[in-house]
């Protein structure tokens, strides 16, 4: 089924008889699939990517037939959805959409991301007699997904941590039959979840919103010798000071203030590895205007002054 994507294919190498790995092409980066059989219309994925980009899936006419259900175990996830809205998948998350949802602008936030897929064929699915055995009805959690717009996202859960840590770390003399079993375990926690949206669970966001503070934050970024009022940002931005706060965090994992205070010196770091430009106004540059209250901060978030920094740099070059 994962061959039906369309997705760019450097290499597949076939490892078994039931498990295949692809690797990804396009990417900016390195990309892994990890695809294995486990009932007929069932696959399981695991996913590993180092790059920004995520690959692309081209959609065609049997899209619609198709279930995902991703757990995030590292990094972050993020798309834009029927061009409208922002959806994210942090670690620990589940999110269940069907595979003809209308998707762009895919990113793995940090760079990194891990987890793992289950891919489900509705049509040869649903005739599992096994499935039938433990109350398991695809079409029914098939059309709990239609009612809420082909897209639920779980925040991350004890039972959810559950049902997937124990999929990472399977010995192979027993894989496929284990992850059989977790799948039954995952499919009947579906069956029995109400997939009502509820405001305070989901992880999606109006496109205008979540654009409104990566514009701040590329301001931010762009002027970092500034000592910025947020408040002030967010009026002038049209958005609320504790909607900023709230996305901004959402989008990438820190306070707006604390990124803010870190881009400055990672900033730094690169002036210090890089150029012969005075530590004083390095500090300048990045808003400190006193050095030594500079050199704290640096001394903080590295452990090391910058004089220091710059020296063992040297070293090491």
């Amino acid at each position: 089924m994962l061959e039906n994507c369309n997705i760019p294919i450097l290499n597949k190498e076939k490892i078994n008889h039931y498990e295949t790995e692809y690797m990804i092409d396009k990417l900016g980066g390195e990309g892994r699939m990890y695809c294995i059989d486990v009932y007929n219309g069932v696959q399981i994925i695991y996913n590993r990517f180092h790059c920004y980009e995520a690959p692309k899936t081209v959609i065609d006419n049997n899209s619609t037939k198709y279930i995902e259900i991703n757990h995030c175990l590292r990094g972050k996830f993020e798309c834009l959805y029927d061009q409208e809205y922002y959806a994210y998948l942090t670690e620990g998350d589940l999110s269940i959409s069907r595979w003809s949802l209308e998707k762009s602008n895919e990113f793995f936030t940090f760079g990194y991301y891990e987890g793992l897929e289950v891919l489900i064929d509705i049509e040869k699915a649903q005739n599992n007699e096994i499935f039938s055995e433990f109350n398991i009805d695809i079409n029914l959690i098939s059309k709990k997904l239609t009612l809420n717009n082909d897209i639920y996202i779980m925040r991350a859960t004890q039972q959810i941590q559950h049902i997937f840590m124990e999929m990472y770390n399977v010995d192979n003399d027993m894989k496929v039959d284990y992850l059989k079993i977790k799948v039954l375990e995952l499919l009947l926690f579906l069956s029995h979840t109400d997939f009502e949206i509820i405001q305070d669970k989901k992880r999606y966001y109006p496109k205008n919103q979540i654009e409104t503070v990566k514009s701040i934050k590329n301001y931010l970024s762009q002027n970092l010798g500034i000592k910025p009022d947020f408040n002030k940002l967010a009026q002038e931005y049209n958005i609320n000071i504790n909607t900023l706060r709230k996305l901004f965090k959402e989008i990438y994992g820190v306070p707006i203030y604390t990124w803010f205070k870190q881009y400055r010196i990672e900033y730094s770091i690169e002036l210090l590895k890089s150029t012969d430009i005075p530590i004083i106004e390095i500090a300048n540059k990045i808003g400190y205007s006193n050095p030594s209250k500079y050199s704290a901060a640096f001394s903080k978030y590295v452990n090391m002054t910058p004089q220091q920094y710059r020296k063992s740099d040297i070293k090491m070059d």
